[in-house]
């Protein structure tokens, strides 16, 4: 961009910055959702138009950070676009793209020169600090925060003063993070307006009325949204955000002092808007994530205009050959992980939805495991948007109460096969006859093992030196084995393992396994009852892993009656 370039090469160039931008990123469109996601469609496809307008007033809403302006993109989504993924990118990439726009009319609106301009608006645009914002629908917060703060800035330049405080409370809607816009604000008076403060008093009110409702009502009281106001959480934090700047360790520290040694106005206000913006964020050390930086780097943007305005073209050129291969390298490792990460959610709810799509007859859905990252939210957001009308009861395999669950209701048990990364889906109800033998595998009825079983490891389980589970005892069974999975490290570490069964409250003979690999030990049994009977393994003397707190006792691949 060239001083006096007419309109319609300025858009054109646009145009072309706004290709690249969605050429670069095209692998977002492969991705998929993550937790936070599915539990923002789930809950807010809930919503009426009245509950936006009244705000978080039920618990359900009241547990998730109410933000109308943010949730109403996932409320609207839910409706248009269900869970095609590629539509939620688009309409985020779509916003970001305004907000290098609006990076554009800002610094122009304080006097930066067109090509100074065009280089911020570049750096904006593919800053691999911003990924996240620009690859997952997440962060729509920070993205639509950002427009409306850029817009009331804009439009308090232009002295729009009370459309500028309505995008202020939008944007405060939107995300928090704008509670310090009528400081950045002032900035601009002081520096590039007439110091007139009237037209800020109402912005400072509302700010100062939503900062004492935060510290009043917040009800995070001691978790990673809880802020930290301590050296160290400042020394995390710090260095965090600043190795975000140009992608190098440190190098961000370097901004205050080049804005004490320059004399301009633009490059001040620019690192005033990041600094402000960054402020709350420095105190909450559980919550670093890279795409926070997606509003305070709207001021950085401002501020490298105000760089490359004090610097030759040449040295401008110079830095981006030098940065943009850090970026794009950057951006291809976090490309790599972001879709195996989503691969396999996206196979656990497409699983899922195609069990759910015909209304199977269930009162109960237990999860057994997830993918990776994959929180319990977002298991319990999918079932709950994919089942919506008809939600049965949701239970965590491990919360207390889950396996009586079985005994009551119909149920599909979800169980995550980590090692296949494939979602498995058995169904039961109270009146199926438990199983006489059972192995470990995909198909174990899981509802036959109590307290004491760990996940699925391949093809066996570890139990704890106390464990329990269900048969069927079938007529005329003389016969019960077991397969037990002895490692080298278990014997190292704790000797010969000694197993000791009660079967229906007999004690069965113990038996000891000193060899390594894949054993068998079976038991002659006297005559008993056909039908439910109780199992109790006890194993000594136990064996705790490297770098773990829980004691195993040992690796099981089957147990049950065996044929005559």
């Amino acid at each position: 961009m060239v001083v006096g370039m007419s309109k319609r090469v300025g858009a054109g160039l646009f145009g072309l910055l706004a290709a690249a931008v969605l050429i670069v990123n095209r692998g977002a469109y492969q991705g998929y959702f993550q937790d936070d996601e599915l539990d923002n469609i789930s809950w807010t496809s809930l919503l009426s138009p009245a509950d936006f307008l009244k705000g978080a007033v039920t618990p359900r809403f009241a547990e998730n950070n109410f933000r109308p302006v943010g949730h109403l993109y996932f409320r609207e989504g839910g409706q248009w676009f269900g869970l095609d993924f590629p539509k939620y990118v688009l309409v985020a990439q779509l916003f970001h793209l305004l907000n290098v726009w609006l990076v554009w009319v800002l610094a122009r609106k304080l006097g930066s020169p067109p090509w100074a301009t065009a280089a911020a608006c570049v750096f904006f645009a593919f800053h691999m600090a911003l990924f996240d914002a620009v690859w997952k629908p997440m962060y729509i917060f920070d993205v639509l925060c950002t427009t409306l703060s850029l817009a009331s800035i804009i439009l308090y330049a232009q002295r729009r003063w009370i459309l500028s405080f309505a995008t202020f409370w939008l944007a405060y809607k939107a995300k928090e993070l704008a509670i310090v816009l009528p400081l950045v604000l002032a900035c601009y008076e002081i520096w590039f307006g007439k110091r007139r403060w009237q037209p800020l008093i109402p912005f400072f009110l509302v700010s100062l009325s939503f900062g004492v409702q935060g510290l009043l009502f917040n009800p995070n009281r001691d978790n990673d949204y809880t802020f930290r106001f301590s050296a160290g959480a400042l020394a995390r934090t710090s260095e965090y955000y600043a190795g975000r700047v140009f992608l190098v360790p440190y190098l961000g520290f370097m901004l205050p002092v080049a804005a004490l040694w320059m004399r301009n106005r633009r490059v001040w206000f620019g690192v005033a808007v990041m600094g402000l913006f960054v402020a709350p964020l420095l105190f909450l050390p559980g919550r670093l994530f890279s795409a926070y930086c997606y509003l305070p780097f709207a001021g950085l943007a401002v501020t490298f205009a105000g760089l490359a305005e004090a610097s030759q073209p040449m040295v401008v050129a110079v830095f981006f050959l030098l940065w943009l291969p850090v970026d794009y390298s950057a951006l291809r490792e976090q490309r790599r992980a972001t879709l195996a990460q989503d691969a396999t959610v996206r196979e656990w709810v497409t699983t899922l939805a195609t069990y759910a799509a015909p209304r199977p007859q269930v009162d109960a859905l237990v999860y057994w495991g997830a993918p990776e990252g994959f929180a319990r939210w977002g298991v319990e957001g999918a079932i709950q948007y994919l089942f919506r009308g008809a939600v049965p009861e949701i239970h965590a395999i491990d919360e207390p109460g889950t396996r009586q669950v079985f005994q009551r209701a119909r149920v599909a048990l979800l169980r995550w096969n980590r090692g296949a990364q494939r979602l498995e889906i058995v169904s039961h109800t109270p009146d199926s006859r438990d199983a006489s033998y059972v192995e470990m595998s995909g198909a174990t009825p899981v509802w036959q093992l109590d307290e004491g079983w760990y996940e699925l490891e391949r093809d066996y389980r570890w139990i704890a030196r106390e464990a329990g589970a269900h048969l069927w005892r079938p007529e005329g069974a003389q016969r019960f084995g077991l397969r037990v999975n002895v490692g080298p490290e278990l014997l190292e570490k704790a000797g010969p393992v000694t197993v000791t069964i009660v079967l229906g409250g007999v004690d069965l003979a113990p038996r000891r396994f000193a060899g390594k690999g894949w054993q068998e030990a079976r038991w002659e049994i006297a005559p008993g009852a056909t039908g439910p009977v109780s199992v109790a393994f006890h194993v000594s003397p136990g064996y705790r892993p490297p770098e773990e707190s829980r004691v195993l006792g040992v690796a099981i691949g089957a147990f049950g009656f065996l044929p005559k």
